[in-house]
């Protein structure tokens, strides 16, 4: 099982929407993972404040001290059902981004235990800033990034340093592409030169279904027959492909008996 990353370069692009579309149509078991240090948005949202949830993120950083094996059991525990087929999970992120200092030195155990769950892993990471409270680690954890954003030119400035910092952290740009959500003035084309990533995904602007998602507003049947969910699906696919030929260039290139 691999981990994804979702990112975002800010102004609200929708990654926390298209992160559950994506897993809802996900052909795997999977996990949404809240690992944005701003603070999670799912119970808040997609379940209204109505659903008891185990403390998630934190509940597995309470673990740190024990060692990693400790960590890795404590997933289990604190992952909560996304929907009732059983194979889609989520773990709930913090909710006060105060919090998010604290997970800075156990980010390392995080993304290893999520490369462990035996699913997987949709890591929803929300705006990438500068700072130590960022998830760099689950991003080197991830098969592939995608980063989520608008085509337009306020989005694009702010994805350029994202971009920079992402692969940065990947080592390149191999397993990072573009999400793009709804409609701007730009093209696929036009963005992916001007940022030198490829693009792997178009996401609508399907507005009832993302309410649904982010809100919870209206009725969760059904959604799998939406414009939302079948990009998402399609997105979802591109995101593992790009993952696994990713892999698949740098087991080409390593040395023999090296690893990533």
């Amino acid at each position: 099982m691999a981990v994804y990353a979702l990112v975002s370069p800010g102004g609200s692009p929708g990654v926390t929407t298209t992160a559950l579309a994506t897993a809802l149509t996900w052909p795997r078991p999977v996990v949404v993972a809240e690992c944005d240090p701003s603070g999670g948005d799912i119970v808040a949202g997609l379940y209204a404040g109505h659903l008891r949830a185990p403390r998630g993120l934190l509940g597995v950083a309470f673990e740190a001290g024990r060692g990693a094996a400790a960590m890795a059991a404590e997933f289990s525990s604190q992952l909560v059902p996304l929907d009732d087929t059983g194979k889609r999970k989520f773990l709930a992120g913090i909710t006060d981004p105060r919090q998010a200092l604290g997970l800075s030195p156990v980010w390392p155990g995080i993304a290893v235990g999520l490369a462990s769950i035996g699913a997987d892993a949709l890591a929803d990471c929300g705006r990438l800033d500068a700072g130590a409270s960022q998830p760099t680690s689950v991003l080197a954890e991830a098969a592939a990034v995608a980063l989520v954003m608008r085509p337009t030119l306020r989005q694009v400035a702010n994805a350029r340093p994202r971009v920079d910092m992402v692969s940065q952290v990947l080592g390149g740009r191999d397993r990072l592409g573009l999400l793009l959500v709804g409609e701007g003035v730009l093209r696929a084309s036009e963005i992916s030169q001007s940022l030198d990533v490829r693009v792997i995904g178009s996401i609508p602007d399907d507005g009832s279904t993302a309410r649904v998602l982010s809100d919870g507003v209206g009725r969760r049947t059904r959604l799998d027959r939406t414009p939302l969910l079948r990009a998402a699906q399609v997105a979802g696919l591109a995101m593992t492909k790009l993952g696994q030929t990713a892999t698949s260039a740098e087991l080409t290139a390593a040395p023999a008996g090296s690893a990533r």
